[in-house]
């Protein structure tokens, strides 16, 4: 063959090729729209076989690849798939280093680009080319502005309600009675409670929250003693109080868009609003029961309390929220009752016969709740 005919075979050749990427890069801007109708409708399953083809071939360049990784690595995030969204994740930045995550990022694709980033060495706080530049010009120059709130924690800075069922145990600390207090076979019993009210979530580090709640208490427990020996009794006492729990939370890993574990300790000041005391007496002899009606008892309690408080639980994240379950044990440092009350003239005790033990109280609440991120757009 001679070389003119070699020649026009060669030109041949490359057209054919040209047109066959041309038409794969057709394709792939297709392929790039059905992902991401296929993403904002949920079907986040059909978007990787959408579009990895086209990124692994190349039919897709520059932003339209970028979008293209962004897609995939988000549906895999979305349906659990942590390992293949780890994977592709080394490619994206691999290819697109210098790329910041924005606001329209998911906290779960910021964590992960983040954590790449870093493994390759580079700051993610700093966006390439702005070092010296301050943020107006950054802004002028419309350079990618950084996510600072929510990166590297779990969830944003958040607010919410929260319900818990606390079970109080008073533990005596020095025992009265009417009659001997050695020979009275005396002990406080778990009742159930309620708290419910607000709550709100600071982000201080990737791990690391300060939490403040607002919450209405009540707390009851019992109390059962034999003062003399021909008789017995029952007594239930009701708390009502303003609580407002302060707190630091530390998440041992806020990146996991499944389930998050967290550790919570602090302080919880609180105001006594109300306290009641009722009780039902019996006499050993006859089994007969003499009731006394709820009595106010808001004087013989101290007014204020302060108890120390630590706990555990899990976050589930939602979209654009998170709900939550936790266990926590509290202790007032202060005992709660006034010695100054202990011998109220009222029917408790010259009817009942209750006195008034020294005591303090402990408490193991179960909590749940639900809080919204409002750095989520």
């Amino acid at each position: 063959m001679d070389m003119p005919k070699r020649i026009v075979i060669f030109f041949l050749l490359i057209l054919g090729l040209h047109t066959i990427m041309a038409q794969d890069l057709v394709d792939c801007i297709y392929l790039l729209e059905d992902g991401r109708e296929a993403y904002e409708a949920g079907m986040v399953e059909l978007v990787p076989e959408l579009l990895l083809e086209c990124i692994r071939t190349n039919g897709l360049s520059g932003e339209a690849k970028k979008e293209a990784y962004k897609l995939v690595i988000n549906s895999y995030l979305f349906d659990y798939l942590s390992d293949e969204a780890d994977s592709l994740m080394d490619h994206f930045v691999l290819e697109f280093p210098d790329y910041r995550a924005a606001n329209s990022d998911s906290q779960g694709f910021v964590f992960l680009l983040d954590s790449h980033l870093r493994a390759q060495g580079i700051d993610p706080d700093v966006v390439p080319g702005d070092a010296e530049l301050s943020e107006e010009d950054n802004a002028d120059k419309g350079l990618l502005k950084r996510r600072v709130i929510t990166k590297g924690a779990g969830y944003g800075n958040s607010v919410g309600f929260t319900f818990g069922i606390p079970m109080s145990l008073p533990m005596t600390a020095e025992g009265f009675s009417v009659g001997n207090p050695a020979g009275d076979e005396s002990h406080f019993g778990l009742l159930p409670g309620l708290q419910l009210g607000a709550t709100g979530n600071l982000i201080l580090k990737p791990k690391l929250e300060a939490s403040v709640g607002l919450l209405y208490s009540l707390s009851r427990f019992s109390y059962s003693a034999t003062p003399m020996s021909f008789t017995s009794y029952r007594y239930e006492e009701a708390q009502h109080q303003l609580l407002m729990p302060l707190s630091v939370i530390y998440k041992f890993n806020p990146e996991d868009m499944r389930i998050c574990y967290y550790l919570r300790g602090g302080a919880e000041p609180g105001f006594l609003l109300l306290a009641s005391g009722k009780g039902t007496r019996t006499f050993e002899s006859t089994r007969d029961d003499l009731s006394v009606e709820r009595v106010e008892i808001t004087e013989s309690r101290k007014p204020f309390s302060l108890n120390l408080l630590l706990g555990g639980g899990v976050r589930i994240p939602l979209n654009k929220a998170f709900i939550y379950a936790e266990a926590s044990l509290s202790s007032d440092i202060f005992r709660s009752n006034r010695d100054t009350y202990r011998y109220p003239d009222n029917d408790l005790t010259w009817v009942l016969y209750h006195v008034d033990s020294d005591f303090r109280v402990f408490q193991l609440s179960i909590w749940a709740g639900i809080c919204w991120d409002l750095t989520k757009e």
